[in-house]
């Protein structure tokens, strides 16, 4: 009996302390619990004490795991084992008992690669004085993986309202698109894309505008609360337009940059450009631009408002130039 109880003690010591996951500081403090990431020299550890904590990879000595991680190294290497105390700025691999300095841990625990994107919608239907409905949706998903990235969008907006003296109803938007772009990573920040899309706009006698093409990308900044970058390269247009009936084609040069950036805890601000110049005419040229902001309301529910511009230099004969949109919608992240 007293061996049984003597074993159930050592239990109980392994499993509070001896089998946690332990964080040696510069200062030679000690930290007990569980190491869950490491990204951008910032490693997430669950104390059982404390809680979640950011610790800063600078001010770490060395530490230690009970279980295997996934260390991604420098040159995107990943490997899988049980890190063992090292001596000042190193760690050991437990697999083959090689040092590694802590410099050179990229990521621990990176995240699989898995689609993230959200999905938006807003009407609003009025009776009474005023006959009118409203409608937008849209959708976006990417997906990351370590050389490459795939992003889709599709988006649709409607709007009719009847006229009280005839009792007609008159559609004022009518608008539908789809689009994809592929990126491949040549380096960190350096890539190469191809990219589409396809575009309907009633109101604007607008049958189709299809723009694939290709060109060269640099991502300035890729972080969870903070993304930038510029794009340039080449997009063949092709309309067909109606009342009156008319086709066009043409190469455009294309110029675009995206970026997202967290304010607050719940908020991020986003803002998209896209120039599509023709290299034969300089009156000739496509802009789609829009910024707005997303606000976290519950869970993964969001309030998106954002505004939308488009111009078109050159519309279908008797149609305005440009295009703004106010869109307010809420939404489900993913």
């Amino acid at each position: 009996m007293q061996k049984i109880k003597s074993l159930a003690v050592l239990s109980i010591l392994c499993i509070s302390s001896l089998c946690a996951d332990t964080v040696i500081f510069k200062g030679g403090d000690r930290l007990s619990g569980s190491v869950t990431k490491v990204k951008e020299g910032k490693m997430i550890f669950e104390s059982k004490v404390a809680g979640t904590l950011t610790l800063d990879m600078q001010d770490i000595q060395t530490f230690e795991t009970e279980q295997a991680i996934t260390i991604e190294k420098p040159d995107g290497t990943r490997v899988e084992s049980r890190s063992v105390a090292s001596e000042a700025g190193n760690i050991k691999l437990a697999t083959d008992n090689t040092s590694l300095p802590l410099g050179e841990i990229i990521q621990i625990n990176p995240e699989k690669p898995t689609w993230h994107g959200k999905i938006t919608a807003g009407a609003i239907l009025a009776r009474g004085n005023t006959h009118s409905e409203t409608a937008n949706a849209g959708a976006q998903a990417s997906l990351r993986r370590e050389n490459d990235r795939i992003s889709l969008a599709a988006g649709y907006l409607f709007a009719r309202q009847r006229d009280t003296a005839t009792g007609e109803d008159d559609t004022t938007e009518d608008r539908w698109f789809l689009s994809g772009k592929y990126d491949y990573f040549l380096s960190e920040k350096l890539y190469l894309y191809a990219n589409a899309m396809y575009e309907k706009d009633r109101i604007a006698n607008l049958d189709m505008r299809v723009t694939p093409g290709g060109g060269v990308g640099y991502q300035w900044i890729e972080r969870d609360d903070f993304n930038f970058n510029t794009e340039a390269g080449l997009n063949w247009v092709h309309e067909e337009y109606s009342d009156p009936s008319e086709t066009r084609d043409h190469m455009a040069i294309r110029l675009a940059y995206h970026l997202d950036k967290t304010l607050w805890e719940s908020v991020k601000a986003f803002h998209n450009v896209t120039f599509l110049p023709s290299t034969e005419r300089s009156d000739i040229y496509l802009v789609y631009a829009d910024a707005g902001l997303e606000t976290r309301l519950v869970g993964n529910w969001i309030l998106e408002a954002k505004a939308e511009l488009q111009h078109d230099s050159t519309p279908a004969a008797g149609l305005d130039k440009t295009d703004y949109r106010y869109i307010l919608g809420v939404g489900y992240t993913f």
